[in-house]
């Protein structure tokens, strides 16, 4: 199925490539290439397509946080979570389940299964990558980044109610060109990456990146001499683009990479018995704490290497075809395939209390077609998308220190769950601007989804892991239909709950025995509308409304009931926002600002249901009525020569506004005034830098950054053990460059005052835990252009 599908969207692209070629032909007096339409921009802005056009990111009506490939690697931003060191608004936290999870001003869905849909879209290219997963490594020779925040849908191939980050590679230039970029640091780490661009033929260029990472241990243990958390990954991309026309351009983009890089244990702060009375308890309520630094944890050592062995592979391709001077025909294809095998310590002992191993693939292909379109006063956008996605996710679940694992004198020590997701979207869009008067703009758009997702899955006995006795056990107690069935070995052991998720009833405690089985199908109408003005003094002035869903999904869990494996529906976000982008003496001085406004509704995470039996439960859960209100702002000044100043700050207020759910300990309470988990009230970024002449053929340079979250939880109430508390990072580098920045040498650090810091906090079976951040770093890299 995957192939035909992917066989017939390649046939769209070829045949509008075919298409396009003939039309060319027969038109022998072909029109010149329509103008680039680059705006006329100052030293102080970056281009951004966040409209699906080059504009100045100061004329466009959106709050958006952009980047150069240069600023990234000078700031050491290597991955999509490095992204919050210079997003105010934006957090980024690690999963047990090597799954990522991004929240972007106080939206975000902590659910790690592979297959969850994110409230933060990510895109390379604007081309999507569907689940955060495959989000890891994205940031390889790249021209610049996006950062667009609020609802995204109208223009974007995912609706999300976060926002969207879109990745822009690199593009083949008209010249030979080359590049490396050289570093290592503190921990032996070593970073190569370079670059090859320029012409192959008269309309044929190409561009080959790759980059190497690698280091040793950062971790150590708290009981024994041993060490963790060395990295190694391998990044690389083909791009190809080919103009055998003037109306007529094609871009081929083939990229991938692989982290065999160690799992990063957790830091154990605080014990939590599960069932007290059980045999392991004493021996965990025992087990030593590690020093309160970065780098001491402890980890298990035998269940394998804790390591990850993951790969991404990715294949797109573009046509841009002119109709005519002013309209466009843009066909984007692409095929994705992400697998996973990783191994983790999930309690951050040397027990086996929760050890976890990650089995699991993603297919993705998906189609997009749409017109785009240039008038005197109007730019309009129309146009249809397609995505398939085939998900397997399985957890491998080492258990057999916990205190649940033992169900009267019946012992368990191994189990997995599965689940395994397909999910058909189809939508069509369209967007217009429309100048009323000089000056005054009116922004419209609409995008109408379809998405149907089926799923598969349950819990399984695994050989000799003493599930399956010891649910039939549980079976015998309460199973009241007459229907007593005896769990097979290697079988699933999920009992049917109360509702069903079949809606078939009398089943209570009855086994499934086969995987469970349903379906999630659901379309929505996403908007957006605004209006802008353009002032004299070359500022910007803004209001919008949006609304944005994020599609439900079943969660990957250990689930001893169906109820577990009840989906969430969509949630939707309606946004209003009010903004201002203002140059100030002659572009020496720009301030940005924004206020807004989130209605936010059937808000999904992941909470607990209480089951008679089990007590609290894992399970994905939804807030009926939430909201979010908070105000941004960002000045850039360049008061002199060489000097640029930078200040950006994020404040949010979160508040639940009806919710009622159980905690850890299965006590139903009301949440409402609580705040969102991941969402400090305050983010700051700031940096400053100085580029001075040393003499005709050198420059020195020197710059600071500092990074500022206040704190937050990691869950919903006040549990101190999953606080995240306040922390202020500082980097900073001095060095040496060429006038032309045909090479450049610098001396770097990071988080230079060592803060002891983390970025989340969890509860697993009896312990509580944190995934610290990095302590400081430093080291030096020597960046060269051919």
């Amino acid at each position: 199925m995957a192939k035909k599908i992917s066989w017939a969207l390649l046939g769209v692209s070829l045949s509008m490539l075919a298409c396009a070629q003939q039309a060319s032909a027969e038109d022998a007096a072909a029109p010149p290439k329509a103008e680039s339409g680059k705006p006329d921009i100052g030293p102080a802005d970056i281009v951004v397509t966040a409209n699906k056009r080059e504009q100045s990111i100061n004329t466009v009506p959106l709050s958006i946080t952009a980047a150069t490939g240069d600023t990234l690697i000078k700031r050491g931003i290597n991955s999509t979570s490095d992204l919050a060191k210079i997003v105010p608004g934006l957090t980024a936290q690690p999963s047990p389940f090597n799954t990522p999870v991004y929240t972007l001003r106080g939206v975000g869905f902590y659910e790690s299964t592979l297959s969850a849909s994110p409230t933060v879209a990510v895109y390379t290219d604007e081309v999507p990558l569907p689940f955060s997963a495959m989000t890891k490594a994205a940031s390889l020779d790249l021209e610049r980044v996006e950062v667009l925040k609020g609802p995204q849908g109208t223009l974007f191939g995912n609706n999300t109610t976060g926002g969207a980050i879109n990745y822009v590679a690199a593009k083949p230039t008209n010249v030979l060109s080359a590049g490396v970029n050289a570093s290592f640091g503190r921990f032996n780490a070593v970073d190569l990456q370079g670059y090859v661009s320029g012409p192959i033929t008269s309309n044929l260029k190409g561009r080959i990146a790759a980059r190497v990472v690698g280091s040793g241990d950062w971790q150590y243990s708290a009981t024994r001499a041993d060490t963790l958390g060395a990295q190694r990954e391998l990044q690389g991309r083909i791009l190809l683009d080919w103009e055998p026309t003037s109306r007529l351009t094609v871009s081929l983009n083939v990229n991938g990479w692989r982290d065999r890089s160690d799992t990063q244990a957790p830091q154990r702060i605080a014990t939590f018995i599960s069932v007290p009375g059980n045999p392991p308890a004493a021996a965990t309520l025992a087990y030593p704490y590690p020093a309160r630094n970065a780098r001491a944890a402890d980890w298990s050592t035998n269940v394998g290497p804790l390591r990850n062995d993951d790969y991404f592979l990715q294949g797109a391709l573009r046509i841009n075809y002119i109709l005519n001077p002013n309209i466009t025909l843009t066909s984007v294809t692409a095929y994705e395939r992400y697998k996973e095998n990783s191994t983790s310590d999930y309690d951050g002992t040397a027990r086996n209390v929760a050890d976890n191993f990650v089995r699991g693939y993603i297919d993705t292909v998906s189609q997009e077609l749409r017109l785009t379109g240039k008038m005197p006063r109007l730019n309009w956008v129309l146009g249809a998308n397609y995505e398939y996605d085939w998900t397997y996710d399985r957890l491998y679940y080492n258990f057999g220190d916990s205190t649940t694992s033992w169900v009267g004198p019946d012992h368990m020590t191994f189990t997995s769950n599965f689940t395994k997701q397909d999910v058909q979207t189809a939508a069509v869009f369209a967007n217009a601007e429309y100048e009323v008067i000089p000056n005054l703009t009116l922004q419209g758009g609409l995008r109408y989804t379809d998405s149907r997702r089926k799923f598969s899955g349950c819990t399984l006995d695994e050989p000799g892991g003493g599930v399956a006795n010891a649910f039939t056990a549980i079976e015998s107690g309460i199973n009241t239909t007459g229907n007593f069935i005896t769990i097979p070995e290697g079988s699933c052991v999920t009992f049917h709950g109360s509702p069903d998720i079949n809606g078939v009833s009398g089943l209570y405690g009855v086994p499934y025995i086969a995987p469970i089985q349903s379906q999630l199908n659901e379309h929505n109408l996403s908007w957006r509308g605004g209006i802008n003005y353009k002032t004299a003094n070359h500022g910007l002035l803004y209001a919008t409304v949006s609304r944005g869903y994020k599609a439900g999904s079943f969660p990957t869990t250990s689930a001893s009931f169906d109820t577990q494996y009840k989906p969430v529906k969509q949630e939707s976000l309606t946004a209003y926002e009010v903004g201002f982008k203002q140059p100030l003496f002659g572009r020496a001085l720009h301030v940005n600002g924004a206020v807004f406004y989130y209605d936010y509704k059937d808000k999904q995470l992941r909470g607990r249901i209480l089951d008679a039996v089990f007590g609290p439960l894992d399970a994905l859960v939804q807030i009926p009525k939430s909201r979010v209100w908070g105000a941004e702002a960002d000045v850039t000044a360049r008061p002199m020569k060489g000097l640029n100043l930078n200040v950006a700050a994020t404040y949010l207020d979160t508040k639940i506004l009806n919710f009622t759910g159980y905690n850890n300990a299965g006590v139903l309470q009301s949440y409402a005034g609580t705040p969102f988990p991941y969402a400090p009230k305050w983010q700051v970024v700031s940096s400053a830098d100085y580029d001075f002449p040393i003499s005709s053929r050198l420059n020195g340079f020197v710059g600071t950054a500092l990074t500022y979250n206040s704190a937050t939880q990691a869950s919903l109430g006040s549990i101190p053990e999953l606080a995240i508390k306040s922390y202020a990072l500082l980097d900073a580098q001095i060095g040496l460059r060429d006038p032309d920045d045909k090479w450049r040498f610098q001396i770097w650090g990071r988080n230079l005052t060592n803060t002891y810091y983390w970025v989340n906090a969890l509860q697993s079976q009896d312990v509580y835990l944190r995934y610290t951040g990095r302590p400081v770093t430093y080291g030096m890299s020597f960046n060269y252009r051919f």
